[in-house]
């Protein structure tokens, strides 16, 4: 057995899937880190709680077959998770153990986030504007998941880089998911940011109209972060052979 801790934090870039990004887009990615705290079990399994930040985006700007639709969002999220670590070789402080591993993991979080549109130089958060006439939870399910490698520099510092996808219940990242509400609904914010084509068509008047799809409502949306880690080992087992 080899059971010890460990303590570190995570740094790297994050990016999403969903209606306003059927592909990713490289230019979309933005800021991610973390911290966290692990306990390995043995030389193969550790349980890591993990607080995260991730910063998503997406623009219609970015695909010629959607660049008349001229939706756009933000989202911060904070994401608190709980997943488990499977390395591939044998991995602990031993010395009949190698520095080097892949692993794999799969947990389960929670997160809070904030889809927004910028309007007029100001970020406008989005669901209290109800622009498809529903009402998500700002609060959802995560299911963590990803490949990764970590290296042990010494006994005690272990370095790593991880791909990390996020498998979301709601379709509602970007505040896009089924049909165009009534736009006379709302106020003034609400009419510019329901159908904003008016924005790039030629007259200047929106292209939709009420019950018009907005987006699929089939597919969930997706968060994922790529990230480096560091992190320090305590209480290590000392093993003389």
């Amino acid at each position: 057995m080899a059971q010890s801790w460990e303590v570190g934090a995570m740094a790297g870039g994050s990016n999403y899937h969903g209606d306003l990004a059927y592909n990713i887009v490289p230019k979309e990615t933005n800021v991610s880190g973390g911290a966290f705290f692990k306990y390995n079990f043995n030389e193969y399994w550790t349980v890591r709680p993990t607080l995260s930040y991730m910063k998503i985006s997406g623009a219609d700007s970015n695909f010629n077959e959607y660049r008349l639709r001229n939706l756009s969002f933000r989202n911060n999220i904070y994401e608190v998770s709980n997943v488990m670590e499977f390395n591939f070789q044998p991995f602990s402080n031993q010395a009949i153990h190698g520095r080097t591993t892949a692993y794999a993991l799969l947990g389960l979080g929670l997160f809070l986030h904030k889809p927004e549109a910028k309007l007029n130089d100001e970020w406008v958060s989005l669901q209290p504007l109800r622009t498809e006439n529903q009402k998500y939870k700002l609060m959802q399910i995560s299911v963590p998941m990803g490949i990764g490698v970590k290296h042990a520099i010494n006994p005690n510092f272990i370095v790593g880089f991880e791909a990390g996808w996020r498998k979301t219940f709601t379709d509602y990242l970007d505040d896009v998911s089924s049909t165009y509400a009534d736009p006379t609904d709302g106020g003034a914010t609400y009419r510019a940011l329901v159908d904003r084509s008016y924005e790039v068509s030629e007259t200047g008047q929106p292209l939709a109209s009420q019950g018009d799809v907005r987006g699929d409502a089939n597919l969930d949306d997706w968060f994922f972060q790529t990230a480096f880690s560091i992190s320090y080992r305590f209480t290590p087992i000392k093993c003389p052979f």
